[in-house]
Protein backbone atom coordinates (compact mmCIF):
# COMPACT_ATOMS: atom_id res chain seq x y z
CA UNK A 1 0.00 0.00 0.00
CA UNK A 2 2.79 2.08 1.03
CA UNK A 3 4.32 1.75 -2.49
CA UNK A 4 1.16 2.37 -3.97
CA UNK A 5 0.72 5.73 -2.55
CA UNK A 6 4.30 6.68 -2.83
CA UNK A 7 3.94 5.63 -6.69
CA UNK A 8 0.52 8.06 -6.91
CA UNK A 9 2.41 10.72 -5.23
CA UNK A 10 5.24 10.32 -7.29
CA UNK A 11 3.21 10.53 -10.73
CA UNK A 12 1.27 13.59 -9.32
CA UNK A 13 4.32 15.58 -8.80
CA UNK A 14 6.03 14.73 -12.15
CA UNK A 15 2.39 15.55 -13.80
CA UNK A 16 2.37 18.93 -12.07
CA UNK A 17 5.74 19.19 -13.16
CA UNK A 18 4.85 18.39 -16.67
CA UNK A 19 2.18 20.85 -16.53
CA UNK A 20 4.36 23.90 -15.32
CA UNK A 21 7.36 22.66 -17.98
CA UNK A 22 4.25 23.53 -20.69
CA UNK A 23 3.00 26.57 -19.56
CA UNK A 24 4.25 29.83 -21.43
CA UNK A 25 6.92 31.79 -19.35
CA UNK A 26 7.33 35.36 -18.54
CA UNK A 27 10.17 37.01 -17.01
CA UNK A 28 8.58 40.15 -15.22
CA UNK A 29 10.91 42.61 -13.86
CA UNK A 30 9.93 45.50 -10.78
CA UNK A 31 11.87 47.70 -8.49
CA UNK A 32 10.91 46.82 -4.81
CA UNK A 33 7.74 49.29 -3.92
CA UNK A 34 4.70 48.38 -1.51
CA UNK A 35 2.01 48.86 -4.54
CA UNK A 36 4.28 46.39 -6.76
CA UNK A 37 3.04 43.47 -4.73
CA UNK A 38 0.32 42.75 -6.90
CA UNK A 39 2.82 40.00 -8.51
CA UNK A 40 3.51 38.33 -5.39
CA UNK A 41 -0.38 37.88 -4.43
CA UNK A 42 -0.97 36.53 -7.92
CA UNK A 43 2.08 34.46 -7.15
CA UNK A 44 1.38 33.50 -4.01
CA UNK A 45 -2.37 32.51 -4.54
CA UNK A 46 -1.62 30.28 -7.49
CA UNK A 47 -2.94 32.87 -10.04
CA UNK A 48 -0.53 33.22 -12.43
CA UNK A 49 -0.39 29.16 -12.81
CA UNK A 50 -4.46 28.82 -12.28
CA UNK A 51 -4.56 31.30 -15.50
CA UNK A 52 -1.86 29.40 -17.45
CA UNK A 53 1.10 31.16 -17.09
CA UNK A 54 4.55 30.40 -15.60
CA UNK A 55 5.74 33.76 -14.23
CA UNK A 56 9.03 34.19 -13.14
CA UNK A 57 9.68 37.54 -10.77
CA UNK A 58 13.50 39.68 -10.75
CA UNK A 59 13.74 42.86 -8.85
CA UNK A 60 15.93 45.44 -9.94
CA UNK A 61 18.12 48.32 -7.50
CA UNK A 62 16.73 51.03 -10.09
CA UNK A 63 14.72 51.88 -12.62
CA UNK A 64 17.60 52.68 -14.95
CA UNK A 65 18.94 48.88 -14.67
CA UNK A 66 15.77 47.37 -14.85
CA UNK A 67 15.01 49.42 -18.43
CA UNK A 68 18.27 47.97 -19.66
CA UNK A 69 17.42 44.46 -18.89
CA UNK A 70 14.09 45.52 -20.93
CA UNK A 71 15.68 46.70 -24.07
CA UNK A 72 18.35 44.07 -23.88
CA UNK A 73 15.28 41.42 -24.09
CA UNK A 74 16.15 39.31 -20.80
CA UNK A 75 12.92 40.63 -19.65
CA UNK A 76 9.47 39.95 -21.28
CA UNK A 77 7.53 42.35 -19.17
CA UNK A 78 8.89 45.66 -17.18
CA UNK A 79 7.50 47.65 -14.25
CA UNK A 80 9.46 50.79 -13.95
CA UNK A 81 7.66 53.93 -13.73
CA UNK A 82 6.04 55.89 -16.47
CA UNK A 83 8.86 58.60 -17.29
CA UNK A 84 11.38 55.82 -18.18
CA UNK A 85 9.52 53.82 -20.77
CA UNK A 86 8.10 57.45 -22.05
CA UNK A 87 11.72 58.22 -22.12
CA UNK A 88 12.99 55.08 -24.15
CA UNK A 89 9.81 55.36 -26.49
CA UNK A 90 11.05 58.58 -27.32
CA UNK A 91 14.44 58.09 -28.17
CA UNK A 92 13.60 55.01 -30.56
CA UNK A 93 12.72 51.62 -28.42
CA UNK A 94 9.51 49.68 -29.39
CA UNK A 95 7.59 48.86 -25.74
CA UNK A 96 4.12 48.95 -25.37
CA UNK A 97 2.24 49.92 -22.28
CA UNK A 98 -0.58 47.47 -21.91
CA UNK A 99 -0.96 47.17 -18.17
CA UNK A 100 -0.58 48.84 -14.43
CA UNK A 101 0.52 48.74 -11.29
CA UNK A 102 0.58 51.83 -9.07
CA UNK A 103 -1.63 54.95 -9.14
CA UNK A 104 -0.44 57.84 -7.12
CA UNK A 105 2.10 57.67 -4.47
CA UNK A 106 4.11 60.69 -4.18
CA UNK A 107 4.68 62.81 -1.34
CA UNK A 108 5.77 66.01 -0.29
CA UNK A 109 8.11 65.81 2.86
CA UNK A 110 9.51 68.50 5.27
CA UNK A 111 10.52 69.44 7.90
CA UNK A 112 8.12 69.60 11.29
CA UNK A 113 8.82 73.04 12.07
CA UNK A 114 7.97 73.97 8.39
CA UNK A 115 4.54 72.30 8.29
CA UNK A 116 1.87 74.72 8.99
CA UNK A 117 3.91 77.28 6.71
CA UNK A 118 2.98 74.45 3.70
CA UNK A 119 -0.13 73.03 5.29
CA UNK A 120 -2.48 74.65 3.01
CA UNK A 121 -4.70 73.11 0.20
CA UNK A 122 -3.50 75.88 -2.33
CA UNK A 123 -0.27 75.20 -4.37
CA UNK A 124 0.51 78.70 -3.92
CA UNK A 125 2.55 77.78 -0.80
CA UNK A 126 4.95 76.87 -2.65
CA UNK A 127 5.42 79.82 -4.44
CA UNK A 128 9.08 81.59 -3.79
CA UNK A 129 10.06 78.02 -2.13
CA UNK A 130 13.15 75.35 -3.21
CA UNK A 131 11.88 72.45 -4.03
CA UNK A 132 14.16 69.04 -3.91
CA UNK A 133 13.49 65.82 -6.35
CA UNK A 134 14.67 63.60 -8.40
CA UNK A 135 14.84 64.63 -11.87
CA UNK A 136 12.40 62.60 -13.88
CA UNK A 137 10.93 61.14 -10.92
CA UNK A 138 7.37 60.69 -11.01
CA UNK A 139 7.13 63.37 -8.66
CA UNK A 140 9.45 65.80 -10.36
CA UNK A 141 6.90 65.11 -13.61
CA UNK A 142 3.39 65.14 -11.55
CA UNK A 143 4.23 68.01 -9.47
CA UNK A 144 5.04 69.91 -12.13
CA UNK A 145 2.14 69.13 -13.99
CA UNK A 146 -0.04 69.92 -10.80
CA UNK A 147 1.34 73.50 -10.91
CA UNK A 148 0.43 74.26 -14.08
CA UNK A 149 -3.18 73.33 -13.89
CA UNK A 150 -3.31 75.48 -10.99
CA UNK A 151 -2.38 78.60 -13.00
CA UNK A 152 1.47 78.54 -11.25
CA UNK A 153 4.51 79.53 -13.30
CA UNK A 154 6.81 76.69 -11.63
CA UNK A 155 9.84 77.90 -13.91
CA UNK A 156 9.40 81.18 -12.22
CA UNK A 157 7.90 81.32 -8.78
CA UNK A 158 9.84 78.31 -7.64
CA UNK A 159 13.32 76.92 -7.31
CA UNK A 160 13.51 73.26 -8.10
CA UNK A 161 16.89 71.60 -6.86
CA UNK A 162 18.15 68.18 -8.32
CA UNK A 163 19.57 65.60 -6.18
CA UNK A 164 20.73 61.74 -7.40
CA UNK A 165 18.92 59.88 -4.93
CA UNK A 166 15.84 59.51 -2.83
CA UNK A 167 18.26 59.69 -0.04
CA UNK A 168 20.39 62.78 -1.00
CA UNK A 169 16.68 64.72 -0.98
CA UNK A 170 15.94 63.31 2.04
CA UNK A 171 19.19 64.31 3.51
CA UNK A 172 18.64 68.29 1.69
CA UNK A 173 15.66 68.58 3.38
CA UNK A 174 17.05 67.59 6.69
CA UNK A 175 19.77 70.43 6.75
CA UNK A 176 17.29 73.02 5.83
CA UNK A 177 19.04 73.09 2.03
CA UNK A 178 15.64 73.06 0.79
CA UNK A 179 12.16 73.65 1.93
CA UNK A 180 10.54 70.49 1.01
CA UNK A 181 11.14 67.20 -1.40
CA UNK A 182 9.64 65.20 -3.29
CA UNK A 183 10.02 61.30 -2.32
CA UNK A 184 8.15 57.98 -3.57
CA UNK A 185 7.41 54.82 -1.47
CA UNK A 186 8.59 53.90 0.70
CA UNK A 187 10.72 56.58 0.82
CA UNK A 188 9.10 59.23 2.22
CA UNK A 189 7.62 56.67 5.10
CA UNK A 190 11.76 56.10 5.99
CA UNK A 191 12.10 59.84 5.90
CA UNK A 192 9.77 59.90 8.58
CA UNK A 193 10.90 56.89 10.96
CA UNK A 194 14.71 57.75 10.26
CA UNK A 195 15.00 61.36 9.40
CA UNK A 196 12.25 62.70 11.71
CA UNK A 197 10.83 64.42 8.89
CA UNK A 198 6.94 64.56 8.12
CA UNK A 199 4.71 64.39 5.08
CA UNK A 200 3.28 67.60 4.30
CA UNK A 201 1.10 66.51 1.21
CA UNK A 202 0.75 63.67 -1.19
CA UNK A 203 0.63 64.57 -4.65
CA UNK A 204 -3.03 63.26 -5.10
CA UNK A 205 -4.63 65.70 -2.87
CA UNK A 206 -3.29 68.42 -6.04
CA UNK A 207 -3.84 65.74 -8.65
CA UNK A 208 -6.00 62.05 -7.94
CA UNK A 209 -5.49 59.33 -10.27
CA UNK A 210 -2.35 60.04 -11.81
CA UNK A 211 0.01 57.66 -13.28
CA UNK A 212 2.72 55.82 -11.95
CA UNK A 213 4.33 52.42 -12.26
CA UNK A 214 2.77 51.56 -15.82
CA UNK A 215 3.27 47.64 -17.00
CA UNK A 216 5.05 47.50 -20.98
CA UNK A 217 6.26 44.34 -22.51
CA UNK A 218 8.64 44.39 -25.56
CA UNK A 219 5.88 45.05 -28.89
CA UNK A 220 7.17 42.60 -31.02
CA UNK A 221 6.78 39.94 -28.46
CA UNK A 222 3.86 41.14 -27.41
CA UNK A 223 2.08 41.09 -31.20
CA UNK A 224 3.95 37.68 -31.85
CA UNK A 225 1.91 36.16 -28.77
CA UNK A 226 -0.63 38.18 -26.91
CA UNK A 227 -2.17 34.96 -25.13
CA UNK A 228 0.66 34.88 -22.15
CA UNK A 229 0.31 38.50 -21.54
CA UNK A 230 -3.84 38.59 -21.12
CA UNK A 231 -3.14 35.54 -18.91
CA UNK A 232 -1.05 37.51 -17.19
CA UNK A 233 -3.47 40.66 -16.75
CA UNK A 234 -6.25 38.29 -15.91
CA UNK A 235 -4.10 36.85 -12.70
CA UNK A 236 -3.23 40.20 -11.83
CA UNK A 237 -7.26 40.96 -12.19
CA UNK A 238 -7.94 38.35 -9.71
CA UNK A 239 -4.81 39.92 -7.72
CA UNK A 240 -6.80 43.35 -7.16
CA UNK A 241 -10.02 41.79 -6.19
CA UNK A 242 -7.68 39.98 -3.15
CA UNK A 243 -6.29 42.93 -2.17
CA UNK A 244 -8.71 44.78 -2.50
CA UNK A 245 -10.94 42.19 0.28
CA UNK A 246 -8.20 40.25 2.41
CA UNK A 247 -6.26 44.08 3.60
CA UNK A 248 -4.17 41.97 6.05
CA UNK A 249 -3.34 38.88 4.34
CA UNK A 250 -2.06 41.15 1.73
CA UNK A 251 -0.23 43.18 4.10
CA UNK A 252 1.87 39.69 5.15
CA UNK A 253 2.46 38.76 1.64
CA UNK A 254 3.59 42.27 0.48
CA UNK A 255 5.70 42.45 3.49
CA UNK A 256 7.32 38.87 2.93
CA UNK A 257 8.01 39.57 -0.41
CA UNK A 258 9.15 42.87 -0.98
CA UNK A 259 11.25 42.90 2.40
CA UNK A 260 9.61 46.29 2.96
CA UNK A 261 9.03 46.80 7.18
CA UNK A 262 4.95 45.70 7.73
CA UNK A 263 3.87 49.70 9.24
CA UNK A 264 5.16 51.23 6.28
CA UNK A 265 3.36 48.60 3.95
CA UNK A 266 0.52 48.70 6.04
CA UNK A 267 0.01 52.38 6.35
CA UNK A 268 0.95 53.22 2.78
CA UNK A 269 -1.51 50.60 1.02
CA UNK A 270 -4.77 50.73 3.70
CA UNK A 271 -4.00 53.15 6.65
CA UNK A 272 -3.19 56.61 4.42
CA UNK A 273 -3.97 54.86 1.05
CA UNK A 274 -1.17 56.41 -0.57
CA UNK A 275 -1.11 54.54 -3.46
CA UNK A 276 -3.40 51.81 -4.89
CA UNK A 277 -1.71 48.62 -6.41
CA UNK A 278 -4.09 48.56 -9.88
CA UNK A 279 -3.54 46.66 -12.92
CA UNK A 280 -5.35 49.12 -15.13
CA UNK A 281 -3.55 50.32 -18.22
CA UNK A 282 -4.98 54.73 -17.37
CA UNK A 283 -4.43 54.91 -20.87
CA UNK A 284 -5.61 58.62 -20.44
CA UNK A 285 -2.75 59.20 -17.40
CA UNK A 286 -0.24 58.05 -19.72
CA UNK A 287 -0.79 60.62 -22.46
CA UNK A 288 -1.16 63.50 -19.57
CA UNK A 289 2.09 62.33 -18.40
CA UNK A 290 3.97 62.58 -21.68
CA UNK A 291 2.56 66.56 -21.90
CA UNK A 292 3.64 66.88 -18.45
CA UNK A 293 7.02 66.15 -19.78
CA UNK A 294 6.67 67.74 -22.74
CA UNK A 295 5.95 70.52 -21.36
CA UNK A 296 8.64 70.49 -18.51
CA UNK A 297 11.27 70.50 -21.58
CA UNK A 298 12.35 67.52 -21.04
CA UNK A 299 11.25 66.23 -24.90
CA UNK A 300 11.65 68.70 -27.37
CA UNK A 301 9.63 66.12 -30.02
CA UNK A 302 6.75 65.25 -30.40
CA UNK A 303 5.73 61.98 -30.72
CA UNK A 304 2.72 60.11 -31.19
CA UNK A 305 2.64 58.13 -28.05
CA UNK A 306 -1.01 56.32 -28.49
CA UNK A 307 0.37 54.09 -30.90
CA UNK A 308 2.35 52.20 -27.88
CA UNK A 309 -0.49 51.93 -25.72
CA UNK A 310 -2.80 48.71 -25.91
CA UNK A 311 -5.64 48.65 -23.62
CA UNK A 312 -7.26 45.69 -25.64
CA UNK A 313 -5.49 43.22 -23.64
CA UNK A 314 -6.95 44.53 -20.40
CA UNK A 315 -10.25 45.06 -21.45
CA UNK A 316 -9.82 41.25 -22.59
CA UNK A 317 -8.81 39.95 -19.56
CA UNK A 318 -11.64 42.13 -17.41
CA UNK A 319 -14.10 41.01 -19.72
CA UNK A 320 -13.66 37.09 -19.11
CA UNK A 321 -13.09 37.40 -15.73
CA UNK A 322 -16.55 39.45 -15.17
CA UNK A 323 -18.05 36.82 -17.87
CA UNK A 324 -17.31 34.09 -14.61
CA UNK A 325 -18.06 36.73 -11.67
CA UNK A 326 -20.93 38.82 -13.32
CA UNK A 327 -22.01 40.28 -9.92
CA UNK A 328 -18.84 40.77 -8.21
CA UNK A 329 -18.81 44.90 -7.47
CA UNK A 330 -14.82 45.11 -7.29
CA UNK A 331 -14.95 43.81 -10.87
CA UNK A 332 -17.95 45.81 -11.93
CA UNK A 333 -16.19 48.99 -10.58
CA UNK A 334 -12.78 48.11 -12.33
CA UNK A 335 -14.49 47.84 -15.84
CA UNK A 336 -16.33 51.30 -14.66
CA UNK A 337 -12.62 52.75 -13.75
CA UNK A 338 -11.54 51.47 -17.03
CA UNK A 339 -14.01 52.88 -19.05
CA UNK A 340 -13.66 56.52 -17.14
CA UNK A 341 -9.92 56.37 -17.65
CA UNK A 342 -9.30 54.66 -20.93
Amino acid sequence: MRRIIAALLLSTVMASAAVAADLPKLRVGYVPEPAHGLYFVAKEKGYFKEEGVDVELFQFASVSEGMAALKAEKLDVGTFGTTAPLLFISKGSDFTFFGGMMIGGQAIVARPDRLAELAGKDLKVFKGKKIGLVKLSTGDVIFKGALKKAGIDWKKDITFTEFGSAAAVSEAVKKGAVDAGLLWPPHFSLAEKNSGLKVAHYLEEFYPKYTCCRIVAPTARLNADREPYRRFLTALIRAYRFYKTNPEETVQIYTKSLKIDEDIVRNETYVNKVAESNPDPLRKGILDFWQHIRDAGYIPQDYPIDKYINTDIYKQALDAVIKKNPKDKVYQDMLAFYKKHN
